[in-house]
């Protein structure tokens, strides 16, 4: 709930709204003890926008990745670090290690090849504008 002085209203989402208009609930509460304090304002129902963030990196999963690190590493190494990662390895398995989340997965892929970070942040760029 929100009193906008400048349009002298009590602005409300419509799930507060709800609430409020249910006799003895903590909402119905607020709102009679605004309304005494501000009984010429009119109440409004808003709606927020929410700004969700995109997901800019979808397509990226675990075989891509695999394919990448395939293609990108010579010695084997950062795919033995991915193996691990993700309890694929025999060493994981010996220690029987949880594997990441894809979160933790995605994070430490764009860490080790910003490169493709950088890709997608320019081609959300491009489709932006």
């Amino acid at each position: 709930m929100f009193i906008n002085e400048k349009k002298m209203a009590i602005e409300m989402t419509k799930k507060f709204a709800v609430a409020a208009h249910k006799f003895g609930t903590q909402e119905y509460k607020d709102l009679q003890e605004v309304r005494k304090d501000y009984p010429s304002y009119k109440e409004v129902i808003v709606t927020r926008k929410t700004t969700a963030k995109k997901d800019n990196f979808k397509g990226l999963t675990y075989e891509y990745m695999e394919k990448y690190i395939s293609s990108h590493d010579e010695d084997g190494k950062i795919m033995a670090e991915y193996q691990d990662l993700r309890g694929l390895s025999e060493r994981a398995k010996e220690a029987l290690a949880e594997p990441c989340s894809y979160l933790e997965m995605r994070a430490w892929f764009l860490k080790t090849y910003p490169a493709i970070a950088k890709f997608h942040e320019d081609r959300e760029k491009l489709l932006a504008a």
